[in-house]
Parts: structure tokens; C-alpha cells; sequence
């Protein structure tokens, strides 16, 4: 992005729109705090400014895939020292007791929103690691030096989790700034642990049954497969993905012992499914943006019959901007 312009166009007149001043690392904890879709969907925020041996932590996230995620940020370019920081951070993090991580984590939990639901986040969390500790890490910064990346395509070679997100603040004269996004996705590579694979989805149904959840998560896959989504296993639950792009995010669905987590994007959902706004999608699936845990009867059910009336009134996708065609 270094030699990213933008111009204001008024008729035949081009104006040039500067780069903001903004400090942006400093902001951008607060931006991000506020929103963490600015970074990736699906993530739930955790931890801010977590004290370990090898210092602040800027964020601490679980992701959608059941993964801590080491979010390290900088104002300038990204250089191979973020990097090591942040691996350094998620050593800390990997070989960390979990009774002594959700000790850490509990205190600050009450400034990034709802304390006793991100609490049982991080219980679930802990509970469902299974011997083993996955842990991402996420680079942000202004910028990414060719380096970095060198070293991140490598990485990724043999599976090690890094994305990068890269940003510029431009200022327009007399309207609101604005941020540009650019991400650099993970590298597909062999699982980092063979002893954690993904399942199948009769696995995935089969794990759902031990839980005493088979009917509603049965349930639910029906209704996304009938709304022509796509259902992606992973370790412990599933992903939905829009038909257009099975690299993308809507929802994440996890059967529980009793019950199911589920979570879902609604801007994700409105930017696949236009003229849907991401109001209205909030409106509908709103509940769910955070994540929560639905235990059976009642409570499951409501919730599946919201969703369910939400997917049969989905437009049809689009794919790349364009509607999709007759």
C-alpha cells in the first residue's frame, strides 16, 4: 500500500485527498475495541493491554476456528520485529496455565463489553482446548515491508496462522476520515496439529449427539443448506459461508454439552445479500453478533426460528459486487 492515492471527484475536477495525521495506533486500539470487524469477522474480543513476561499485549481475541488470536499493532509500517513480538506474545500465551490465563483476562473484561458473557467465552474456550493450545497471530499496522511478507509466505508453507492487516487514514477537506483496509489472509499449509483434525460433518453431527443436541443442530444445518449456504466443518463446530465465496463468514455454529454457540456477521450477511443493510440484518440476527451460548427447549428454539425466518428472506447473493444471474 505504499503508493496508495485517493481522489475526491466532483464532476470533471479530481481533488486529491490527504493522508490523515492520526495517530493510528493509538486509535485504532479504541476503533478496534469498538468494532473488531476492522481487523476479520467472527472475532471476540478478550483481553486489552494483557500484562505478559514479555510485556503489553495490544488485544487478545478467540476467533470463529476456536483460536486464541495475538493481535499486535503499529502506527508505522510492519517490519520482521513485529513479528517477534508478537510470537513472542503467543508463546506467552500457548504455554500459560488456563486456570492462570483466566485469571489475567477476567479483570479487563468488563471494558470490552458484556464481563459475565466474554467470561463464559473464555471458560468455553479453556474448556474445549483438549490438550492443546491453538493460538493465531494478526499484524495491523501502516504498511507492510517486503520482508515481513517474505518471511509470513514462508511460514505459512508449514501451517504457522499470520495475518496481516494494513491501513491508511486519508482526511477528505469538510468530511469524516476514512480508513482503508487491506488483508493479507493466513497461508493454507498442513494442520499444525495432526492430533487435532478437522471433522466431517457426520462427525460433526456425531459430536452433536454426544452433547445431547442432535435434533437442533441438525436442525440448523438443514436450514442453511436450504438457504444454499455452505457449511464448512472445522474442529469443533461449523462454519457458514455465502455461495459466492466460500472464503468468507457469515455464521459459526458449535454444538455444546446441552446446548449450541452460535454467532453471526451482519454486515457480512448485508454485503453478500444487497439491497439487506446491515441495520436491517442487525435488527434480525442482532443477538448473535456477539456470540452467545443457547441452551435447549425454549431457549434453542426461539433462537433457530429467528434464524431460520431470517434465511428464508435473504435476496439473492451477489458475488464481487454484481447481483448473481438468472
Amino acid at each position: 500500500m505504499a503508493d496508495l492515492g485517493m481522489w475526491r471527484v466532483d464532476g470533471d475536477a479530481p481533488r486529491r485527498v490527504g493522508r490523515s495525521a492520526v495517530g493510528l495506533e493509538r486509535r485504532l486500539e479504541d476503533w478496534i475495541t469498538n468494532d473488531s470487524s476492522l481487523l476479520a469477522d467472527g472475532l471476540t474480543l478478550v483481553g486489552r493491554q494483557v500484562r505478559l513476561e514479555g510485556g503489553p499485549l495490544d488485544l487478545l481475541a478467540i476467533d470463529w476456528q476456536d483460536r486464541w488470536v495475538v493481535i499486535e499493532l503499529k502506527r508505522e509500517r510492519l517490519y520482521r520485529d513485529a513479528l517477534a513480538q508478537a510470537f513472542d506474545y503467543a508463546s506467552s500465551i500457548a504455554a500459560m496455565d488456563a486456570a492462570d490465563l483466566e485469571e489475567l483476562l477476567r479483570p479487563g473484561l468488563s471494558t470490552l463489553g458484556d464481563a459475565e458473557e466474554l467470561a463464559g467465552a473464555v471458560r468455553r474456550q479453556l474448556d474445549g482446548e483438549d490438550g492443546g493450545r491453538d493460538v493465531a497471530v494478526l499484524l495491523a499496522g501502516v504498511g507492510v515491508d517486503a520482508g515481513l511478507e517474505r518471511i509470513v509466505a514462508h511460514l505459512g508453507g508449514y501451517g504457522v496462522p499470520i495475518t496481516i492487516v494494513s491501513f491508511e487514514a486519508f482526511e477528505p477537506e469538510g468530511g469524516p476520515r476514512l480508513l482503508i483496509r487491506e488483508v493479507t489472509e493466513e497461508q493454507t499449509g498442513p494442520p499444525r496439529r495432526a492430533h487435532r483434525p478437522r471433522l466431517s460433518i457426520d462427525e460433526m453431527r456425531g459430536l452433536a449427539a454426544e452433547k445431547g443436541v442432535a435434533e437442533p443442530f441438525d436442525r440448523f444445518l438443514e436450514m442453511v443448506e436450504e438457504a444454499d449456504l455452505k457449511v464448512q466443518p472445522y474442529r469443533r463446530g461449523v462454519r457458514i459461508a455465502p455461495p459466492t465465496n466460500r472464503a468468507r463468514y457469515l455464521m459459526y455454529a458449535r454444538p455444546e454439552q446441552g446446548g449450541i454457540y452460535l454467532h453471526a456477521g451482519p454486515a457480512q450477511f448485508a454485503e453478500f445479500f444487497p439491497p439487506l443493510t446491515e441495520d436491517e440484518a442487525t435488527a434480525a440476527i442482532g443477538s448473535l453478533e456477539s456470540g452467545a451460548a443457547y441452551q435447549g427447549g425454549a431457549e434453542l428454539d426461539a433462537c433457530l426460528d429467528q434464524i431460520e425466518a431470517f434465511l428464508r428472506a435473504l435476496p439473492r447473493p451477489v458475488e464481487d459486487g454484481k447481483p448473481g444471474l438468472e
